[in-house]
């Protein structure tokens, strides 16, 4: 009979300690992320719920998404992040939504609320401490930009060429690129563009990168590698597509909330690499990023 109850009280004391954890995960506040509804599709329904779930495993907490119409009002807004909870540990908004971000922010002090700026500007370039818990991080675009030049200068065959097509906001990221492409024996000669207007052809490209222009020459690449600044999902890039460098808030939403719940304001943080082709490009070439 002693022997029974104990066995009895191993298994009860096993359950209980699975159990703990699993209490302890649903009973935290959960980190709300907001977007809009039009990029589901280019980011992928399967792949969202992915990232979401690997996010709630990281952070030990769970993770929600709302989606929002683009033009939603800041009222909608508010009513969206309400209806999914009312006391959640951390909220992300992207830079379209900055200002339905200030407003819950001022209605709800006690809640950390981050804007991600993306790579385009800084939105808030004073620091968030206007309001209690409020964070602006931006996308590390000199990191990204530097660690496509190491990807690009792996492709370079030695008589090749790279031609970057980018957004004249981010022109002088441009810089950052060439540090790495420089670094390496015989860097290829660089060219850049701020619009596909400006591009007449180059032959003998051993590279392209794309970040926020130059989406035309996919429709015409003729296999030549590209490096793609977006958030595409991979499984609709085209085949010569090789590396993405991805800043959305699913990408990035792991480190934005530890960095403000450390009570880091304003930080930048790098973007998700996304290798398509490892046979072409492997992680030794990124090493040095």
């Amino acid at each position: 009979m002693k022997l029974k109850l104990n066995i009895f009280t191993v298994i009860a004391a096993s359950v209980l300690a699975l159990a703990v954890p699993f209490v302890i995960y649903f009973a935290r506040a959960p980190v709300l992320i907001v977007t809009d509804q039009a990029i589901i599709p280019l980011y992928g329904e399967a792949r969202i719920r992915r990232e979401t779930f690997s996010a709630s495993l990281s952070l030990f907490r769970p993770v929600h998404n709302i989606f929002v119409a683009d033009d939603a009002g800041d009222d909608i807004v508010q009513f969206a992040i309400a209806d999914v909870s009312l006391r959640p540990f951390c909220v992300l908004f992207p830079h379209r939504f900055a200002r339905s971000a200030r407003l819950y922010s001022e209605q709800r002090p006690q809640v950390r609320v981050v804007v991600l700026e993306g790579r385009y500007g800084e939105l808030f370039p004073e620091s968030g401490g206007n309001f209690n818990g409020f964070f602006t991080y931006k996308t590390d675009i000199e990191a990204d930009f530097f660690t496509a030049g190491l990807a690009a200068g792996a492709l370079h065959s030695g008589n090749g060429r790279i031609a970057v097509f980018l957004e004249p906001r981010i022109a002088e990221a441009g810089s950052f690129f060439m540090q790495a492409v420089n670094s390496q024996e015989n860097p290829p000669e660089t060219s850049f563009f701020t619009s596909f207007s400006q591009y007449s052809g180059i032959s003998g490209l051993s590279c392209v990168v794309l970040a926020g222009q130059g989406a035309e020459f996919l429709e015409d690449s003729n296999g030549i590698p590209v490096i793609l600044f977006s958030w595409i999902d991979p499984s609709l890039a085209p085949a010569n597509v090789i590396l993405i460098i991805n800043d959305s808030p699913w990408a990035q939403a792991v480190q934005a909330v530890k960095m403000a719940a450390a009570g880091i304001d304003p930080g930048r943080i790098r973007s998700k690499l996304i290798i398509l082709n490892d046979k072409i490009i492997g992680k030794r070439a990124l090493k040095q990023a």
